[in-house]
């Protein structure tokens, strides 16, 4: 549709070309031609000798209306010239926004398969992604049991290797306490041997005593309570040595 303003040039165009044509007409004047004397008062009867300049004067007139119609016609012919120009300038710009509208208007129904393909993509891709995630925490789980199970086997080993070495301190504590243990029983074993010696010295010293006094008395003095000491059966040490016992035996015989 054309805008009002050029609609309503064209329109004004219109008219006053119609009025100029109209003005165009070769109309003989409505006053007739005066005939003035001559300027020496000569003139023929029956005869007008300033018909000539009056015509000429008429068609003179005539035909500077006709110039004058004719610029107008020009100028308006170069007016209706833009405004034709500007309206085919607007008709084809609207015709090729009609032809792009067509053209867009067309590719709607290929838009719409196609974002139909875009949904139908969307919800194989979400439903992908549900899986994907399913997936993921079920990898998840996995990653943290076999990180527990790993973490196990490291404490289970950690626990053997202290468990291992407590048991080599533990035994070693106690071949330690053992050595001790026999060490002492050892240095025990030799006091109470060197205990025991020294009490068969002293013994041997009374026996060889009485014996001296029996060989010359004749009789076995007795000991003193007070002077006897008792001794538990597991401190009496037998001597293997039967020497004295024999030597006693031989000067009783004799």
């Amino acid at each position: 549709m054309l805008p009002a303003n050029l609609r309503e040039k064209l329109f004004q165009v219109q008219e006053e070309l119609t009025s100029s044509l109209r003005t165009l007409g070769l109309t003989e004047p409505s006053s007739p031609l005066v005939i003035h004397p001559l300027r020496h008062g000569k003139h023929f009867e029956g005869v007008r000798l300033d018909a000539g300049a009056d015509l000429l004067n008429h068609y003179q007139f005539q035909w500077c209306r006709m110039r004058e119609a004719s610029d107008i016609n020009y100028h308006l012919a170069e007016q209706a010239d833009k405004a034709i120009a500007s309206a085919e300038s607007y008709i084809n710009r609207q015709h090729q926004l009609v032809s792009t509208l067509n053209i867009h208007l067309s590719s709607i129904s290929l838009m719409m398969v196609q974002l139909q393909k875009i949904t139908d993509a969307m919800g194989v891709t979400e439903a992908t992604l549900k899986k994907t995630e399913e997936q993921l925490a079920l990898f998840e789980d996995m990653v943290k049991d076999n990180q527990l199970e790993t973490e196990i086997k490291e404490q289970d080993k950690k626990f053997a290797l202290f468990q291992d070495r407590k048991f080599a301190e533990l035994e070693s504590l106690k071949n330690h306490l053992a050595a001790v243990r026999l060490q002492k029983i050892r240095e025990y074993e030799s006091k109470l041997v060197l205990k025991a010696k020294e009490r068969q010295a002293i013994f041997e010293q009374a026996f060889e005593t009485e014996i001296q006094q029996y060989k010359q008395s004749g009789i076995i003095p007795r000991v003193s309570q007070s002077n006897r000491q008792t001794t538990s059966l597991e401190e009496i040490v037998v001597d293997d040595d039967p020497s004295s016992l024999n030597e006693f035996l031989d000067d009783a015989s004799e």
